[in-house]
């Protein structure tokens, strides 16, 4: 088996991003696209059957899923070498893992990660998904702090186990008792169970259930308390005491209510706090999944889910100004074009339009990203109950080759070099592109993005007959611009 592969699949390899007893993590590039991506492939998944179900079930609950805190998958394949891959979004970053080896993150480090990672889990439990290996490897955290959760190759829904060979599949350190046992069914339980643990992790450095040996582990997982560190505060050991309960329901009943206690027994600086509190009571913060999983359950007309979201949204406002009348207010966030994600300190609040978030009421900026155009950071105004931001198109670039080499290239009428060169160009706006040689007709063409252009450009000398494959070339590419 190749383990340095040039290609696999349609997709261009470009390095190894990582590598695990279970397999690799390769940097690539789809090539019809111009995007980087990453490639996960196993090892020793030619031929498996189970390997290749696995992976297109992450595939299918990927595209269910459309949250900026879970990763993206692109494709799902199999190659004939390499066997079942993966392609997916690539994250610039490291894992929340790494991150944590360094030692115990401040609490302030600490809860932006959880809060994103609590949306992770609320928009999967929302479409009726259970991860079933929540834990800080599979945590990617971006380089601005945005944190994706990722490795969907376990979870389950409604559907039979993708394994009948296998009493439990997961990781042992982060598994709750039920999925260890193998007599009870992993629920949403079980995945807070994982959070609390991995949110231990983050706050102390170490796992509440450590042992020299695998069976050690099981063991206390199952039976013994969490073992405290000396340092940690009553209330902290009170929060993750009950979290970490061998009894299902006597848990947390929902991620909100673990992390709302979990910021409160932090010791948190107030403006960290009023942000953290804001950032759980903000509706958007919700998936809409579980709107659409119950739509076919509950039939009610057009009008009664106006007014029935009038009056919770309403309700909303009431509660937020009745118990953190200072520190928060409810602000409609909307940006132009729409369907940009607004990230509010590195946390993720959800896709324009946002008619009803729950923010701090200090003056704090929004970031707006969206593809193909410019980050906007926006300024939340004293005041204000609305944000709008309006994005910029963001520049693209087109290479420009011609035969003869060596042509003049001008861009919307500005000499921009001699071919073959790389142009930058500005994102919004129509733009044209001549080409000027001695001894050549000029040639101008439109450009637009996305649209590539013939390479080379092959320039005519005056009173020479067209080729009629360079004619037919540039007729189907004009002929592309106009249906566009």
């Amino acid at each position: 088996m190749a383990w340095d592969p040039v290609q696999i699949g349609r997709y261009k390899i470009l390095g190894t991003l990582g590598q695990g007893a279970m397999g690799t993590v390769h940097l690539a590039e789809d090539p019809t696209l111009k995007r980087g991506l990453a490639i996960k492939v196993v090892r020793g998944g030619r031929g498996d059957a189970e390997v290749m179900a696995r992976f297109r079930r992450e595939a299918e609950i990927s595209a269910r899923l459309n949250h900026p805190n879970l990763i993206t998958i692109f494709d799902v394949g199999e190659d004939p070498e390499l066997g079942p891959f993966l392609a997916m979004e690539l994250v610039e970053g490291e894992t929340l893992d790494a991150l944590a080896s360094a030692g115990p993150m401040s609490p302030a480090e600490a809860v932006p990660l959880l809060l994103q990672a609590g949306q992770a889990l609320e928009a999967i439990h929302a479409a009726g998904i259970v991860h079933r290996d929540v834990k800080p490897a599979n945590f990617m955290v971006a380089k601005d702090g945005r944190l994706k959760l990722m490795d969907f190759g376990i979870a389950r829904g409604d559907e039979p186990r993708l394994t009948t060979t296998s009493a439990f599949l997961g990781t042992p350190a982060y598994a709750a008792p039920e999925s260890l046992s193998g007599t009870g069914r992993p629920t949403e339980a079980s995945d807070r169970w994982a959070l609390a643990v991995t949110a231990f992790e983050l706050l102390t450095g170490r796992l509440p259930f450590e042992a020299e040996s695998l069976n050690a582990v099981l063991y206390r997982v199952a039976h013994e308390p969490p073992a405290f560190p000396e340092a940690l505060s009553p209330a902290l050991q009170a929060v993750f005491t009950k979290a970490l309960s061998k009894e299902p329901g006597a848990r947390y009943p929902t991620i909100r209510a673990f992390l709302r206690a979990l910021v409160d027994a932090l010791p948190l600086d107030p403006g960290d706090l009023a942000a953290a509190r804001a950032q759980l009571e903000s509706p958007a913060a919700l998936s809409g999944m579980r709107r659409n999983r119950f739509r076919r359950r509950f039939r009610v007309s057009r009008r009664g889910w106006i007014a029935a979201g009038a009056a919770l949204a309403a309700g909303i406002a009431v509660l937020a100004f009745v118990f953190w009348p200072s520190q928060a207010r409810v602000l409609a966030i909307y940006s132009t074009p729409s369907g940009a994600e607004v990230f509010l300190d590195g946390t993720g609040l959800g896709r324009t339009p946002l008619p009803q978030v729950v923010v701090s009421g200090r003056a704090r900026k929004l970031r707006f990203e969206k593809p193909e155009y410019l980050p906007a950071e926006v300024s939340i105004p004293p005041g204000e109950d609305r944000v709008e931001a309006r994005l910029v198109p963001a520049p693209w670039r087109v290479r420009v080759e011609t035969e003869p080499a060596g042509a003049e290239v001008w861009l919307d009428g500005a000499r921009a070099g001699t071919a073959p060169v790389t142009l930058q160009v500005p994102g919004a706006g129509r733009h044209t592109l001549e080409l000027r040689a001695p001894g050549y007709e000029p040639l101008t063409l439109p450009l637009r993005r996305g649209q590539a252009v013939p390479s080379p450009i092959r320039l005519r000398r005056p009173g020479a007959a067209e080729p009629k494959d360079r004619a037919g070339k540039v007729k189907r590419f004009l002929k592309d611009l106009l249906d566009k």
